[in-house]
């Protein structure tokens, strides 16, 4: 009896390997044809922000590795969220990418009920470019300075508005711990990118924004749009006489970053090979350069892995910081 008992596990374990020996076949094979099509790419913002502009430029780079062409639609609202939501909704068999910003895994989920968890649903392929950020106004609004802004919010409470591209993203939560450093009260007015955030400035519909360089500096340059302050860690070498909040004195400044993934549940082989491509186009000193010089962004490179890692811990640091600013309870 002892002696069938033992054949029937070997002959279990013998099944078993066969059937993961005939499914890393498969996928290896599937990966080794990868992509036989075109690739679609969700951007989750409006055509001419920072991640519509990084992204379809990068993707048109990666294609001409891959041999498939990646077809760009743009799914802005949430802050994100729709895009994030987008992929989770799409077959997990690589041909769905996706822009993900940082907030849409580790802010909103504590903010609101959305229709995928950070964890389990998204497979990332990797961290493409940092956000960077600044305080801008038009140019010729009567604040020459950050202080001549914060003069005139603190003098009008609630009338000074500023605009992001939405609720609970980094620039939201940086001017309102901001906002308490310098005893102001200004209005938030979200928006969904800068693309609709720079007409509404140009327009006189709103007073000030946090935008990215590759949609702000090329504004500034052209004589509409001026930066009071930069709030990422460090100074816009695009606009380098430009200060940082932490150099006026404040212990703030905002840090996220741009990264890519594909619905859980892809053969990991797919995402391999999507991660590789992009690691190649991303670390590129010359495609670094042409980036910097013509469209004012970074490129930067972080693992997939070592991003999801990211992403948990920043998921848990935002669950407490979210509470001591007075957004979730």
């Amino acid at each position: 009896m002892e002696s069938k008992s033992k054949k029937t596990r070997v002959f279990w374990v013998i099944f078993s390997l066969c059937g993961f020996s005939l499914l890393l076949g498969t996928s290896l094979s599937m990966a080794a044809d990868y992509p036989t099509k075109p690739i679609r790419l969700i951007i989750q913002f409006v055509p001419g922000t920072t991640t519509d502009i990084i992204a379809r430029k990068l993707a048109d780079v990666v294609a001409k590795d891959l041999g498939q062409p990646f077809i760009p639609e743009n799914k802005p609202g949430g802050g994100g969220t729709l895009g994030v939501a987008e992929i989770v909704r799409s077959k997990a068999d690589g041909y769905t990418v996706g822009c993900i910003n940082m907030p849409t895994l580790t802010i909103n989920p504590h903010m609101q009920t959305l229709p995928y968890d950070p964890f389990k649903d998204i497979a990332h392929i990797c961290v493409i470019s940092p956000y960077e950020y600044a305080l801008y106004v038009k140019t010729d609004a009567p604040w020459k300075s950050f202080e001549d802004f914060v003069d005139y919010a603190r003098k009008n409470p609630g009338k000074a508005t500023y605009g992001t591209p939405g609720v609970g993203n980094t620039s939201h939560l940086l001017m309102i711990s901001l906002g308490k450093k310098v005893n102001v009260d200004w209005r938030h007015v979200p928006y969904k990118g800068d693309g609709e955030i720079i007409p509404a400035i140009l327009g006189g519909h709103l007073d000030a924004a946090v935008g990215s360089p590759a949609a702000v500096v090329p504004q500034v340059k052209g004589g509409t749009l001026r930066l009071l302050v930069v709030t990422s860690k460090n100074r816009w070498p695009y606009i380098p006489e430009v200060p940082t909040l932490l150099e006026k004195g404040y212990d703030l400044f905002q840090a996220s970053f741009l990264s890519l993934g594909v619905r859980a549940g892809t053969p990991e082989p797919i995402r391999q090979k999507l991660e590789a491509a992009f690691k190649k186009a991303v670390q590129d000193p010359a495609l670094n350069r042409e980036f910097e010089e013509k469209i004012y962004a970074k490129l930067t490179y972080i693992s997939g892995a070592e991003y999801g890692q990211f992403i948990k811990d920043q998921f848990f640091y935002y669950k407490d910081f979210l509470k001591t600013i007075g957004l979730t309870k």
